[in-house]
Protein backbone atom coordinates (compact mmCIF):
# COMPACT_ATOMS: atom_id res chain seq x y z
CA UNK A 1 0.00 0.00 0.00
CA UNK A 2 1.44 3.35 -1.09
CA UNK A 3 0.69 6.79 0.28
CA UNK A 4 -1.45 9.28 -1.55
CA UNK A 5 -0.37 12.90 -1.08
CA UNK A 6 2.22 11.73 1.50
CA UNK A 7 -0.39 10.71 4.06
CA UNK A 8 -2.22 7.70 5.42
CA UNK A 9 -5.16 8.30 7.72
CA UNK A 10 -6.11 5.58 10.17
CA UNK A 11 -9.73 4.52 10.69
CA UNK A 12 -9.73 1.36 12.77
CA UNK A 13 -10.00 0.97 16.54
CA UNK A 14 -6.73 1.02 18.49
CA UNK A 15 -5.25 -2.41 19.28
CA UNK A 16 -5.61 -3.40 22.92
CA UNK A 17 -1.94 -3.97 23.74
CA UNK A 18 1.51 -3.45 22.33
CA UNK A 19 2.48 -6.66 20.56
CA UNK A 20 5.33 -8.45 22.33
CA UNK A 21 7.99 -10.13 20.27
CA UNK A 22 10.41 -12.62 21.79
CA UNK A 23 13.58 -10.68 22.56
CA UNK A 24 16.53 -11.28 20.27
CA UNK A 25 20.06 -10.57 21.38
CA UNK A 26 20.89 -6.89 21.75
CA UNK A 27 24.37 -5.80 20.74
CA UNK A 28 26.18 -2.49 20.69
CA UNK A 29 27.73 -0.21 18.10
CA UNK A 30 29.24 3.02 19.39
CA UNK A 31 26.68 4.95 21.43
CA UNK A 32 23.79 2.80 20.16
CA UNK A 33 22.18 -0.44 21.24
CA UNK A 34 21.45 -2.60 18.19
CA UNK A 35 19.52 -5.78 17.43
CA UNK A 36 20.46 -8.77 15.29
CA UNK A 37 19.34 -6.97 12.14
CA UNK A 38 21.56 -4.02 12.91
CA UNK A 39 18.60 -1.81 13.83
CA UNK A 40 19.02 0.79 16.58
CA UNK A 41 17.09 -0.20 19.70
CA UNK A 42 15.67 2.33 22.15
CA UNK A 43 14.69 0.98 25.55
CA UNK A 44 11.93 2.40 27.72
CA UNK A 45 10.98 1.00 31.10
CA UNK A 46 11.80 1.13 34.77
CA UNK A 47 13.67 -0.22 37.77
CA UNK A 48 12.17 -3.23 39.53
CA UNK A 49 13.01 -5.67 42.28
CA UNK A 50 12.42 -9.39 42.48
CA UNK A 51 9.04 -10.52 43.81
CA UNK A 52 9.15 -10.34 47.60
CA UNK A 53 11.78 -7.59 47.71
CA UNK A 54 9.51 -4.60 47.14
CA UNK A 55 7.09 -2.84 49.45
CA UNK A 56 4.40 -5.01 50.99
CA UNK A 57 1.35 -5.12 48.73
CA UNK A 58 3.20 -3.67 45.74
CA UNK A 59 5.67 -6.40 44.89
CA UNK A 60 6.19 -7.43 41.25
CA UNK A 61 3.97 -10.40 40.47
CA UNK A 62 2.95 -12.63 37.59
CA UNK A 63 1.14 -9.70 35.94
CA UNK A 64 4.06 -7.26 36.04
CA UNK A 65 5.94 -8.28 32.85
CA UNK A 66 2.77 -8.34 30.77
CA UNK A 67 1.59 -5.04 32.24
CA UNK A 68 4.88 -3.49 31.18
CA UNK A 69 4.43 -4.77 27.63
CA UNK A 70 0.81 -3.62 27.49
CA UNK A 71 1.91 -0.05 28.19
CA UNK A 72 4.64 -0.26 25.55
CA UNK A 73 7.66 -0.65 27.83
CA UNK A 74 10.38 -2.97 26.57
CA UNK A 75 13.05 -2.91 29.28
CA UNK A 76 13.67 -3.27 33.01
CA UNK A 77 16.66 -2.81 35.27
CA UNK A 78 16.39 -5.69 37.72
CA UNK A 79 18.17 -5.04 41.02
CA UNK A 80 20.33 -7.81 42.52
CA UNK A 81 22.10 -7.66 45.85
CA UNK A 82 25.57 -8.99 46.61
CA UNK A 83 24.62 -9.98 50.15
CA UNK A 84 21.77 -12.14 48.82
CA UNK A 85 23.84 -13.66 46.05
CA UNK A 86 26.91 -14.50 48.17
CA UNK A 87 25.85 -14.73 51.84
CA UNK A 88 29.25 -16.20 52.77
CA UNK A 89 32.63 -15.66 51.09
CA UNK A 90 32.68 -17.56 47.80
CA UNK A 91 29.34 -19.31 48.43
CA UNK A 92 26.59 -18.62 45.89
CA UNK A 93 22.96 -18.88 47.00
CA UNK A 94 21.61 -21.04 44.17
CA UNK A 95 18.01 -20.47 45.21
CA UNK A 96 18.49 -16.71 44.85
CA UNK A 97 20.11 -17.20 41.45
CA UNK A 98 17.16 -19.38 40.43
CA UNK A 99 14.73 -16.65 41.50
CA UNK A 100 16.55 -14.20 39.25
CA UNK A 101 16.34 -16.69 36.39
CA UNK A 102 12.60 -17.14 36.91
CA UNK A 103 12.04 -13.38 36.81
CA UNK A 104 14.12 -13.11 33.62
CA UNK A 105 12.08 -15.89 32.02
CA UNK A 106 8.86 -14.05 32.83
CA UNK A 107 10.17 -10.84 31.28
CA UNK A 108 11.39 -12.72 28.23
CA UNK A 109 7.92 -14.22 27.73
CA UNK A 110 6.47 -10.70 27.69
CA UNK A 111 9.07 -9.43 25.21
CA UNK A 112 10.86 -7.28 27.80
CA UNK A 113 14.66 -6.92 27.95
CA UNK A 114 16.52 -7.14 31.26
CA UNK A 115 19.57 -5.29 32.57
CA UNK A 116 20.89 -7.09 35.66
CA UNK A 117 21.92 -4.43 38.16
CA UNK A 118 24.37 -5.14 41.00
CA UNK A 119 22.75 -2.65 43.34
CA UNK A 120 23.96 -0.94 46.49
CA UNK A 121 22.73 2.01 48.54
CA UNK A 122 25.22 3.39 51.09
CA UNK A 123 27.29 0.22 50.69
CA UNK A 124 25.24 -2.32 52.67
CA UNK A 125 23.02 -2.99 55.69
CA UNK A 126 25.93 -3.29 58.14
CA UNK A 127 26.69 0.43 57.72
CA UNK A 128 24.06 1.86 55.37
CA UNK A 129 21.05 0.50 53.53
CA UNK A 130 21.54 -2.46 51.19
CA UNK A 131 23.98 -4.20 48.89
CA UNK A 132 27.17 -5.63 50.37
CA UNK A 133 27.16 -8.46 52.95
CA UNK A 134 28.47 -7.88 56.44
CA UNK A 135 31.47 -10.16 55.83
CA UNK A 136 32.54 -7.81 52.99
CA UNK A 137 32.10 -4.62 55.05
CA UNK A 138 35.25 -3.18 56.62
CA UNK A 139 34.33 0.10 58.28
CA UNK A 140 37.51 0.67 60.27
CA UNK A 141 35.73 0.46 63.60
CA UNK A 142 33.49 3.48 62.89
CA UNK A 143 30.03 3.22 64.37
CA UNK A 144 27.37 3.67 61.64
CA UNK A 145 25.31 6.83 62.07
CA UNK A 146 22.31 5.60 60.08
CA UNK A 147 21.44 9.05 58.77
CA UNK A 148 18.48 9.67 56.48
CA UNK A 149 19.41 8.48 52.98
CA UNK A 150 21.51 9.70 51.16
CA UNK A 151 23.24 11.85 53.81
CA UNK A 152 25.28 8.87 55.01
CA UNK A 153 27.44 9.04 51.89
CA UNK A 154 28.60 12.50 52.86
CA UNK A 155 28.69 12.36 56.66
CA UNK A 156 29.20 8.78 57.82
CA UNK A 157 32.78 7.60 58.20
CA UNK A 158 31.60 3.98 58.43
CA UNK A 159 30.15 4.10 54.90
CA UNK A 160 33.08 6.04 53.49
CA UNK A 161 35.66 3.69 55.02
CA UNK A 162 33.79 0.64 53.75
CA UNK A 163 34.12 2.02 50.22
CA UNK A 164 37.79 2.87 50.80
CA UNK A 165 38.43 -0.75 51.72
CA UNK A 166 36.51 -2.07 48.73
CA UNK A 167 38.67 -0.03 46.36
CA UNK A 168 41.90 -1.39 47.90
CA UNK A 169 40.55 -4.96 47.84
CA UNK A 170 40.69 -5.40 51.62
CA UNK A 171 41.54 -9.02 52.55
CA UNK A 172 38.63 -11.14 53.74
CA UNK A 173 39.65 -13.01 56.92
CA UNK A 174 39.89 -16.77 56.57
CA UNK A 175 40.37 -16.59 52.78
CA UNK A 176 43.16 -15.80 50.35
CA UNK A 177 41.06 -13.20 48.51
CA UNK A 178 39.96 -9.61 48.95
CA UNK A 179 36.44 -8.24 48.95
CA UNK A 180 36.76 -7.00 45.36
CA UNK A 181 37.87 -10.45 44.24
CA UNK A 182 34.71 -12.00 45.62
CA UNK A 183 32.59 -9.28 44.03
CA UNK A 184 34.12 -10.10 40.64
CA UNK A 185 33.39 -13.78 41.28
CA UNK A 186 29.74 -12.89 41.84
CA UNK A 187 29.65 -10.86 38.61
CA UNK A 188 31.13 -13.76 36.65
CA UNK A 189 28.73 -16.26 38.21
CA UNK A 190 25.70 -14.24 37.16
CA UNK A 191 27.15 -13.62 33.69
CA UNK A 192 27.79 -17.34 33.19
CA UNK A 193 24.24 -18.21 34.23
CA UNK A 194 22.72 -15.85 31.65
CA UNK A 195 25.25 -15.99 28.81
CA UNK A 196 22.77 -17.79 26.53
CA UNK A 197 19.73 -15.77 27.62
CA UNK A 198 18.84 -13.26 24.85
CA UNK A 199 16.57 -11.25 27.14
CA UNK A 200 19.53 -10.33 29.37
CA UNK A 201 21.31 -7.72 27.29
CA UNK A 202 23.66 -6.38 29.96
CA UNK A 203 25.04 -6.33 33.47
CA UNK A 204 25.35 -3.07 35.41
CA UNK A 205 28.57 -3.63 37.36
CA UNK A 206 27.74 -1.42 40.36
CA UNK A 207 24.97 1.00 41.12
CA UNK A 208 26.27 4.49 41.96
CA UNK A 209 29.87 3.72 42.99
CA UNK A 210 31.14 6.10 45.64
CA UNK A 211 34.76 7.29 46.05
CA UNK A 212 34.79 6.81 49.83
CA UNK A 213 36.51 9.26 52.15
CA UNK A 214 37.74 11.46 49.30
CA UNK A 215 35.80 13.66 46.90
CA UNK A 216 32.59 12.95 48.77
CA UNK A 217 30.74 16.25 49.30
CA UNK A 218 27.61 17.30 47.33
CA UNK A 219 29.37 20.40 46.06
CA UNK A 220 30.60 20.70 42.45
CA UNK A 221 33.83 22.32 43.65
CA UNK A 222 34.56 19.30 45.87
CA UNK A 223 33.12 16.42 43.83
CA UNK A 224 35.13 16.69 40.62
CA UNK A 225 37.88 14.10 40.95
CA UNK A 226 39.08 12.74 37.59
CA UNK A 227 42.17 11.31 39.29
CA UNK A 228 39.98 8.98 41.35
CA UNK A 229 38.16 7.82 38.25
CA UNK A 230 41.53 6.59 37.00
CA UNK A 231 42.82 5.35 40.34
CA UNK A 232 39.67 3.58 41.56
CA UNK A 233 37.19 3.00 38.74
CA UNK A 234 39.58 2.21 35.88
CA UNK A 235 41.28 -0.88 37.38
CA UNK A 236 38.02 -2.19 38.84
CA UNK A 237 36.10 -1.75 35.57
CA UNK A 238 38.92 -3.38 33.61
CA UNK A 239 38.80 -6.42 35.88
CA UNK A 240 35.00 -6.53 35.89
CA UNK A 241 34.75 -6.31 32.11
CA UNK A 242 37.27 -9.08 31.61
CA UNK A 243 35.57 -11.32 34.18
CA UNK A 244 32.19 -10.96 32.48
CA UNK A 245 33.45 -11.14 28.89
CA UNK A 246 35.44 -14.30 29.65
CA UNK A 247 32.27 -16.26 30.41
CA UNK A 248 29.59 -14.28 28.54
CA UNK A 249 31.07 -12.44 25.53
CA UNK A 250 27.62 -11.46 24.21
CA UNK A 251 26.55 -9.58 27.34
CA UNK A 252 27.12 -5.81 27.36
CA UNK A 253 29.12 -4.61 30.38
CA UNK A 254 27.67 -1.37 31.74
CA UNK A 255 29.64 0.86 34.09
CA UNK A 256 28.58 3.98 35.98
CA UNK A 257 30.17 7.30 36.93
CA UNK A 258 30.64 8.20 40.57
CA UNK A 259 27.20 8.96 42.02
CA UNK A 260 27.65 12.73 42.40
CA UNK A 261 28.68 13.43 38.81
CA UNK A 262 25.28 13.22 37.17
CA UNK A 263 23.48 14.88 40.08
CA UNK A 264 25.82 17.88 40.09
CA UNK A 265 26.40 18.13 36.35
CA UNK A 266 30.18 17.95 36.66
CA UNK A 267 32.40 16.44 33.92
CA UNK A 268 32.28 12.68 33.45
CA UNK A 269 35.41 10.73 32.52
CA UNK A 270 34.16 7.25 33.38
CA UNK A 271 36.67 4.64 32.17
CA UNK A 272 35.34 1.95 29.84
CA UNK A 273 35.25 -1.66 31.05
CA UNK A 274 37.63 -4.29 29.83
CA UNK A 275 35.11 -5.83 27.44
CA UNK A 276 34.39 -5.51 23.71
CA UNK A 277 30.69 -4.84 24.36
CA UNK A 278 30.47 -1.82 26.61
CA UNK A 279 27.87 0.56 27.91
CA UNK A 280 27.59 3.67 30.07
CA UNK A 281 24.82 3.48 32.67
CA UNK A 282 24.23 6.88 34.25
CA UNK A 283 21.65 8.60 36.46
CA UNK A 284 20.07 12.01 36.18
CA UNK A 285 17.89 13.56 38.86
CA UNK A 286 17.04 17.09 39.87
CA UNK A 287 14.52 19.84 39.37
CA UNK A 288 16.87 22.31 37.65
CA UNK A 289 16.86 21.80 33.90
CA UNK A 290 20.27 23.43 33.46
CA UNK A 291 21.99 20.86 35.69
CA UNK A 292 20.06 17.94 34.18
CA UNK A 293 20.89 18.97 30.66
CA UNK A 294 24.55 19.45 31.51
CA UNK A 295 24.63 15.99 33.07
CA UNK A 296 23.00 14.42 30.01
CA UNK A 297 25.44 16.15 27.67
CA UNK A 298 28.42 15.07 29.79
CA UNK A 299 27.25 11.46 29.78
CA UNK A 300 26.65 11.43 26.03
CA UNK A 301 30.09 12.93 25.37
CA UNK A 302 31.69 10.25 27.53
CA UNK A 303 29.76 7.48 25.77
CA UNK A 304 30.85 8.76 22.39
CA UNK A 305 34.46 9.15 23.51
CA UNK A 306 34.65 5.61 24.91
CA UNK A 307 32.44 4.14 22.16
CA UNK A 308 29.95 2.87 24.73
CA UNK A 309 26.20 2.46 24.40
CA UNK A 310 24.51 5.14 26.49
CA UNK A 311 21.59 4.20 28.75
CA UNK A 312 20.05 6.27 31.50
CA UNK A 313 19.17 3.80 34.24
CA UNK A 314 17.72 6.13 36.88
CA UNK A 315 15.76 9.36 36.56
CA UNK A 316 12.57 10.88 37.88
CA UNK A 317 11.96 10.11 41.56
CA UNK A 318 9.25 12.73 41.76
CA UNK A 319 5.49 12.94 42.04
CA UNK A 320 5.36 16.04 39.86
CA UNK A 321 4.05 15.06 36.40
CA UNK A 322 5.49 18.28 34.92
CA UNK A 323 8.98 17.20 35.99
CA UNK A 324 8.50 13.75 34.46
CA UNK A 325 7.42 15.30 31.18
CA UNK A 326 10.28 17.80 31.14
CA UNK A 327 12.92 15.16 31.76
CA UNK A 328 11.40 12.74 29.24
CA UNK A 329 11.59 15.47 26.60
CA UNK A 330 15.26 16.04 27.42
CA UNK A 331 16.00 12.37 26.74
CA UNK A 332 13.99 12.50 23.50
CA UNK A 333 16.05 15.49 22.39
CA UNK A 334 19.28 13.48 22.73
CA UNK A 335 17.78 10.11 21.67
CA UNK A 336 18.88 8.55 24.96
CA UNK A 337 17.16 5.31 26.02
CA UNK A 338 16.04 5.14 29.64
CA UNK A 339 14.82 3.06 32.57
CA UNK A 340 13.05 5.29 35.09
CA UNK A 341 13.07 5.28 38.90
CA UNK A 342 9.63 6.07 40.34
CA UNK A 343 8.97 7.57 43.78
CA UNK A 344 7.19 4.36 44.74
CA UNK A 345 7.53 0.89 43.19
CA UNK A 346 7.50 1.04 39.40
CA UNK A 347 5.05 -1.87 39.24
CA UNK A 348 2.40 0.22 41.00
CA UNK A 349 2.54 2.73 38.12
CA UNK A 350 1.57 0.11 35.57
CA UNK A 351 -0.88 -1.97 37.62
CA UNK A 352 -3.88 -0.10 39.09
CA UNK A 353 -4.73 -3.19 41.17
CA UNK A 354 -1.68 -2.50 43.34
CA UNK A 355 -1.49 0.19 46.04
CA UNK A 356 0.04 3.44 44.81
CA UNK A 357 2.65 3.10 47.59
CA UNK A 358 4.20 6.54 47.10
CA UNK A 359 3.28 7.14 43.45
CA UNK A 360 0.63 9.68 44.39
CA UNK A 361 -0.04 10.89 40.85
CA UNK A 362 0.43 7.63 39.04
CA UNK A 363 -2.09 8.20 36.25
CA UNK A 364 -0.34 11.41 35.23
CA UNK A 365 3.10 9.86 35.73
CA UNK A 366 2.21 6.87 33.58
CA UNK A 367 1.00 9.22 30.88
CA UNK A 368 4.34 11.04 31.03
CA UNK A 369 6.31 7.78 30.81
CA UNK A 370 4.26 5.79 28.30
CA UNK A 371 5.26 7.93 25.34
CA UNK A 372 5.56 6.84 21.70
CA UNK A 373 9.10 5.88 20.72
CA UNK A 374 10.98 3.93 18.03
CA UNK A 375 11.83 0.61 19.63
CA UNK A 376 13.71 -0.52 16.51
CA UNK A 377 14.98 1.76 13.73
CA UNK A 378 16.16 0.43 10.38
CA UNK A 379 18.85 3.10 10.13
CA UNK A 380 20.10 5.79 12.48
CA UNK A 381 17.80 7.99 14.61
CA UNK A 382 18.06 11.73 13.97
CA UNK A 383 15.27 13.59 15.78
CA UNK A 384 12.48 12.57 18.14
CA UNK A 385 9.78 14.73 19.70
CA UNK A 386 6.41 14.18 21.28
CA UNK A 387 3.89 16.83 22.36
CA UNK A 388 1.73 15.17 24.98
CA UNK A 389 -0.86 17.95 24.96
CA UNK A 390 -1.67 17.64 21.25
CA UNK A 391 -0.61 14.01 20.91
CA UNK A 392 1.83 14.73 18.09
CA UNK A 393 4.80 12.46 17.46
CA UNK A 394 7.50 13.49 15.00
CA UNK A 395 10.39 11.12 14.27
CA UNK A 396 13.18 11.32 11.69
CA UNK A 397 15.84 8.77 10.83
CA UNK A 398 18.28 8.02 8.05
CA UNK A 399 18.24 4.65 6.30
CA UNK A 400 21.94 3.96 6.94
CA UNK A 401 22.64 2.11 10.17
CA UNK A 402 25.41 3.12 12.61
CA UNK A 403 27.65 0.38 11.17
CA UNK A 404 27.33 1.90 7.70
CA UNK A 405 25.09 -0.74 6.18
CA UNK A 406 22.00 0.33 4.26
CA UNK A 407 18.80 -0.77 6.04
CA UNK A 408 16.36 0.72 3.54
CA UNK A 409 14.45 -2.55 3.08
CA UNK A 410 14.23 -3.34 6.80
CA UNK A 411 11.45 -2.64 9.23
CA UNK A 412 11.20 0.31 11.62
CA UNK A 413 8.89 -0.17 14.62
CA UNK A 414 7.39 2.69 16.65
CA UNK A 415 5.50 1.94 19.85
CA UNK A 416 2.19 3.83 20.10
CA UNK A 417 0.92 3.33 23.69
CA UNK A 418 -2.81 3.18 24.22
CA UNK A 419 -2.57 5.60 27.14
CA UNK A 420 -1.56 8.28 24.63
CA UNK A 421 -3.74 7.16 21.71
CA UNK A 422 -6.92 5.63 23.20
CA UNK A 423 -8.96 6.41 20.07
CA UNK A 424 -6.18 5.79 17.59
CA UNK A 425 -4.03 8.08 15.48
CA UNK A 426 -3.39 9.34 11.98
CA UNK A 427 -0.05 8.95 10.21
CA UNK A 428 1.79 11.00 7.62
CA UNK A 429 5.18 10.21 6.07
CA UNK A 430 6.91 13.13 4.44
CA UNK A 431 8.09 12.94 0.81
CA UNK A 432 6.84 9.37 0.29
CA UNK A 433 10.08 8.01 1.75
CA UNK A 434 8.41 5.02 3.42
CA UNK A 435 5.17 3.09 3.56
CA UNK A 436 3.15 1.99 6.56
CA UNK A 437 2.74 -1.78 6.63
CA UNK A 438 1.03 -2.13 10.02
CA UNK A 439 -2.73 -2.12 10.50
CA UNK A 440 -4.41 1.25 11.12
CA UNK A 441 -4.14 2.30 14.75
CA UNK A 442 -1.82 -0.59 15.52
CA UNK A 443 -0.07 -0.59 18.90
CA UNK A 444 3.22 -0.79 16.98
CA UNK A 445 3.48 1.44 13.92
CA UNK A 446 5.58 -0.34 11.28
CA UNK A 447 7.35 1.48 8.48
CA UNK A 448 9.30 0.11 5.52
CA UNK A 449 11.64 2.50 3.77
CA UNK A 450 11.48 2.91 0.00
CA UNK A 451 14.60 1.78 -1.82
CA UNK A 452 15.46 5.36 -2.81
CA UNK A 453 14.89 6.78 0.67
CA UNK A 454 17.59 8.78 2.45
CA UNK A 455 15.97 10.39 5.49
CA UNK A 456 12.48 9.50 6.64
CA UNK A 457 10.21 11.68 8.76
CA UNK A 458 6.99 10.28 10.15
CA UNK A 459 4.32 12.33 11.93
CA UNK A 460 1.59 10.66 13.97
CA UNK A 461 -1.34 12.59 15.45
CA UNK A 462 -3.71 11.54 18.24
CA UNK A 463 -7.39 11.19 17.39
CA UNK A 464 -9.69 12.82 19.88
CA UNK A 465 -8.73 14.07 23.33
CA UNK A 466 -7.40 12.47 26.48
CA UNK A 467 -9.55 12.27 29.58
CA UNK A 468 -8.95 14.84 32.30
CA UNK A 469 -6.67 13.72 35.11
CA UNK A 470 -7.37 14.17 38.83
CA UNK A 471 -5.65 17.08 40.62
CA UNK A 472 -2.02 16.60 41.61
CA UNK A 473 -1.83 14.87 44.99
CA UNK A 474 0.57 15.77 47.83
CA UNK A 475 3.90 14.00 48.10
CA UNK A 476 4.24 10.95 50.33
CA UNK A 477 7.24 9.72 52.29
CA UNK A 478 10.07 10.20 49.75
CA UNK A 479 12.15 7.23 50.88
CA UNK A 480 9.48 4.70 51.85
CA UNK A 481 11.12 2.20 49.50
CA UNK A 482 14.19 2.13 51.76
CA UNK A 483 12.75 2.24 55.24
CA UNK A 484 11.78 -1.41 55.43
CA UNK A 485 15.36 -2.42 54.62
CA UNK A 486 17.30 0.01 56.76
CA UNK A 487 17.52 1.35 60.25
CA UNK A 488 17.54 4.94 59.03
CA UNK A 489 14.81 7.19 60.37
CA UNK A 490 12.00 7.84 57.89
CA UNK A 491 11.36 11.41 56.85
CA UNK A 492 8.45 13.06 58.62
CA UNK A 493 5.97 13.76 55.83
CA UNK A 494 2.71 13.85 57.76
CA UNK A 495 1.80 17.01 55.90
CA UNK A 496 2.29 17.48 52.15
CA UNK A 497 4.91 20.22 52.49
CA UNK A 498 7.31 21.07 55.30
CA UNK A 499 11.02 21.38 55.87
CA UNK A 500 11.00 17.56 56.07
CA UNK A 501 9.86 17.36 52.45
CA UNK A 502 12.37 16.82 49.67
CA UNK A 503 13.82 20.07 48.43
CA UNK A 504 12.78 19.02 44.93
CA UNK A 505 9.15 18.76 46.03
CA UNK A 506 9.32 22.21 47.63
CA UNK A 507 10.82 23.72 44.51
CA UNK A 508 8.12 22.11 42.38
CA UNK A 509 5.33 23.86 44.30
CA UNK A 510 4.95 27.53 43.24
CA UNK A 511 4.02 28.82 46.68
CA UNK A 512 6.71 26.83 48.49
CA UNK A 513 9.25 27.86 45.86
CA UNK A 514 8.44 31.52 46.50
CA UNK A 515 8.91 31.01 50.26
CA UNK A 516 12.33 29.41 49.76
CA UNK A 517 13.29 32.11 47.28
CA UNK A 518 12.53 34.68 49.95
CA UNK A 519 14.15 32.88 52.88
CA UNK A 520 17.20 31.09 51.38
CA UNK A 521 17.93 32.52 47.91
CA UNK A 522 21.63 31.61 48.21
CA UNK A 523 20.75 27.90 48.41
CA UNK A 524 18.11 28.02 45.69
CA UNK A 525 20.65 29.38 43.22
CA UNK A 526 23.58 27.26 44.40
CA UNK A 527 25.20 24.72 42.06
CA UNK A 528 24.80 22.22 44.93
CA UNK A 529 21.07 22.19 44.30
CA UNK A 530 21.43 19.21 41.95
CA UNK A 531 22.07 16.81 44.81
CA UNK A 532 20.02 18.77 47.31
CA UNK A 533 16.80 18.16 45.40
CA UNK A 534 16.90 14.54 46.56
CA UNK A 535 17.33 15.44 50.22
CA UNK A 536 14.95 16.95 52.75
CA UNK A 537 15.51 20.57 53.68
CA UNK A 538 16.17 19.47 57.27
CA UNK A 539 18.81 16.97 56.12
CA UNK A 540 20.54 19.70 54.12
CA UNK A 541 21.13 21.65 57.31
CA UNK A 542 24.26 19.59 57.96
CA UNK A 543 25.78 20.86 54.70
CA UNK A 544 24.64 24.48 54.90
CA UNK A 545 24.41 25.24 58.65
CA UNK A 546 24.97 28.96 58.20
CA UNK A 547 22.05 29.24 55.79
CA UNK A 548 19.72 26.66 57.32
CA UNK A 549 19.72 27.65 60.95
CA UNK A 550 17.08 26.27 63.29
CA UNK A 551 15.41 29.68 63.32
CA UNK A 552 15.32 29.80 59.50
CA UNK A 553 13.89 26.30 59.22
CA UNK A 554 11.23 27.04 61.81
CA UNK A 555 10.30 30.23 59.98
CA UNK A 556 9.99 28.30 56.70
CA UNK A 557 7.80 25.68 58.40
CA UNK A 558 5.46 28.37 59.70
CA UNK A 559 5.23 29.92 56.26
CA UNK A 560 4.54 26.53 54.66
CA UNK A 561 1.88 25.58 57.21
CA UNK A 562 -1.09 27.03 55.26
CA UNK A 563 -0.25 24.68 52.36
CA UNK A 564 -0.78 21.64 54.63
CA UNK A 565 -4.55 21.65 54.93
Amino acid sequence: MRFKKCALFSTMVFAATVSAAAPERIGQHGRWLTDGQGRVVLLRGGNLLLPGESQAGSAPNARTPQRLAEHGFNGVRLALFFNRLMPRPGVIDKAYLDSIAQAVADYRAAGVYVLLDFHQDEYGPAVGVRGFPEWATFSGGHEPKKLPFPAGYFSDAAIQTAFDNFWVNHPVPGTDKGVQDFYLQALATVAARFRDEPAVFGIDVMNEPFPGSRCNQPDPAKAHCPELEQQLLAPFYQRAGKAIAAVAPNIIVFVEPFMLQGALGIPIATPAPGAPLRGLSYHQYGTLAEIRQRGNANALANAERTQSAILNTEWGFTNDPAEWNAQAKEFDDLLIPWLAWARGPFESLIDPALPAAGNDNREAILRALARPYPRATAGTPQRLSFDGASGTLRYSYTVVAPDGRDRATRLTEIVMPKVQFPSGYTVKVEAKQARVISQPNASVLQLEADLNAREITVIAQRKGKLAELPPVAPSADPYAFLHQQSRSKPADNKGPLSTRSLLGDLLGDPRAHAILQREIPELIHSPQIGMGSQMTLRALQAFAPDLLTDATLDRIDRALAPTRQ
